[in-house]
């Protein structure tokens, strides 16, 4: 695994459980308001001191019976040639695993759900379909994502897709995303941050400045799509 940054503990990044979160180097998207630039654009990912995956997996051997999960996030960790292998090795060590992706590779969560190596799969839904290549930054085939979107609602294991509410996305935009993915177990409106670490920044920082929706248009269009979710709601 290309691993790039290793958070020790967290308590948000998995629901209900105490975990370590990994990221991965490397991301087939280019969303203009994200805050990771440094582990998706390839100059600067060729920047990074890269972890060394042994010892990461040392770290986590030594951490078991205080940690429930670990998350693999990004970046985009479904890009990882070996992504299976280490998800097989922290079940080994009894973790929880919980995947975070863009949804782009249904065959990889696929995969990996059939092979029992991932508990909990997060999947970010950028836009409606009609405005995806906007807010991704790249041409995304729609139908692909909505492929991951039906393997994780067939699946058993646990599941949310989430929408980080970024500047230009409307009201009437989330209605369309809740149309697209109902019925389905868990959806999540996250409200949209500037980043406030001078060492981070946004992809195209022209984004910053732009107006996103507020915490109570949030709520707001919550309260008007939640029918046809089992859970969910908004992460101000």
């Amino acid at each position: 695994m290309n691993l790039a940054g290793f958070q020790a503990t967290t308590l948000i990044d998995y629901p209900g459980r105490v975990a370590a979160t990994l990221f991965a180097a490397g991301c087939n998207f280019r969303c203009p308001f994200c805050h990771n630039a440094e582990l998706v654009l390839p100059e600067r990912v060729r920047e990074l001191p890269l972890l060394d995956s042994e010892r990461v997996l040392e770290d986590l051997e030594r951490r078991r019976g205080f940690l429930d999960g670990v998350v693999l996030t990004g970046g985009e960790p479904t890009l990882q040639e070996d992504l299976a292998d280490f998800a097989e090795r922290l079940r080994r060590m009894d973790f929880l695993v919980k995947l975070d992706t863009n949804g782009s590779r249904p065959e990889i969560v696929r995969d990996l759900i059939g092979a029992e190596l991932v508990n909990y799969v997060a999947v970010d839904l950028k836009a409606p379909p009609d405005r995806y290549a906007e807010f991704a930054g790249v041409e995304v085939p729609t139908d692909v994502i909505g492929r991951t979107v039906a393997i994780l609602k067939e699946s058993r294991v646990e599941y949310e897709f989430r929408t980080t509410v970024a500047p230009g996305l409307t009201e009437e935009d989330l209605e369309a995303i809740a149309a697209w993915l109902r019925p389905a177990r868990r959806y999540v409106l996250q409200a949209f941050r500037v980043p406030t670490e001078t060492a981070k920044g946004l992809i195209d920082p022209s984004w910053a400045s732009r107006e996103a929706l507020a915490s109570p248009a949030l709520y707001r269009a919550w309260a008007k799509i939640e029918s046809g979710f089992e859970s969910g709601g908004v992460r101000a």
